[in-house]
């Protein structure tokens, strides 16, 4: 039995829970749903998918390998304030009003307790229980990779929030490449970012700024943020976004972020009306910040 073990560190909250959502913790399941949309975007199949993660149609297959949660040393957060005029409020607002319908009101989530803070640690322990053909544990092991240097986990993973280094296997521009010739498109923007507010303003100013571009509007309809179909995702239909922004660190003991945007293959996750001409990985770049706001920074 092969075991590894890795300590990741949060650069952002993390909004990951079970069934209470007022209460955030690091959890397996989540993991394991992280590491199957890898594989799957990477291109692996669904009979290597089974082979690899196990399932339960027709004759049931158990899964290669287990995940561990083996100790999270979580740091407080508190929730920033932001009005909906503001960027960060492109990152923000689902996480402040997920778990409630009543209009005004923010939800569970967003609560002390509802989220690890920045600098949260907590480590993992991976277990593979039976050897794979060398294809397989080559696609397993860029699937392991491309999640610790570019993976994120919980609620709004689309937009920066819940995402770690990993103090084993740091951020290296190599695992760019090997997304690329697995038909992502990628973007490194190396500028300095040194805060959670600062991450969460530059990735919304690309989403606003990127959005208004392209005409891919966001209206309201009912009381509902009704989203043109676009590879940014849409709420209704639900529709995950195909561009991921990603705030990574070189070093574990860097004190600040570069941005990474990287957009998954279209045709293994979005439903035909949302594909469009892809944004990312073109040059110069199509990525387009927002007018900056006259509002002053918040203090926070």
């Amino acid at each position: 039995m092969k075991t590894t073990t890795y300590t990741l560190e949060l650069l952002t909250p993390c909004f990951c829970a079970g069934a209470d959502q007022s209460n955030a913790e690091i959890r397996a399941p989540a993991i394991r749903g992280q590491l199957r949309w890898w594989f799957r975007t990477l291109g692996g199949s669904a009979a290597d998918e089974r082979e690899i993660f196990g399932g339960v149609a027709g004759s049931a297959e158990s899964s290669s390998f287990s995940i561990r949660i083996l100790s999270v040393e979580p740091k407080s957060w508190t929730p920033p304030s932001f009005t909906a005029n503001d960027h960060e409020s492109y990152v923000w607002y689902f996480a402040s009003v997920s778990g409630t319908t009543t209009k005004g009101e923010k939800g569970p989530r967003w609560s002390p307790s509802g989220a690890l803070g920045t600098g949260t640690r907590f480590s993992i322990q991976l277990l593979q229980r039976r050897p794979l053909t060398p294809a397989l544990q080559h696609r397993l092991d860029l699937t392991i990779r491309c999640f610790l240097q570019l993976g994120a986990i919980g609620l709004r993973s689309t937009r920066g929030l819940g995402a770690f280094v990993c103090h084993e296997q740091p951020f290296s521009e190599a695992t760019l490449q090997q997304l690329q010739e697995s038909h992502f498109r990628t973007e490194l923007r190396p500028h300095p970012l040194s805060s959670v507010d600062q991450v969460a303003r530059e990735i919304g100013s690309l989403v606003k700024g990127t959005r208004k571009a392209n005409g891919w509007k966001i209206d309201s309809i009912s009381n509902r943020k009704i989203s043109t179909p676009s590879p940014f995702g849409t709420s209704a239909p639900r529709q995950t976004s195909a561009v991921y922004f990603r705030p990574v660190r070189r070093t574990p003991s860097s004190t600040t972020c570069e941005l990474v945007v990287f957009e998954a293959p279209q045709t293994r996750v979005l439903g035909t009306d949302s594909r469009k001409p892809s944004v990312v990985g073109q040059t110069p770049s199509r990525l387009v910040k927002a007018i900056p706001s006259s509002r002053p920074p918040h203090g926070r």
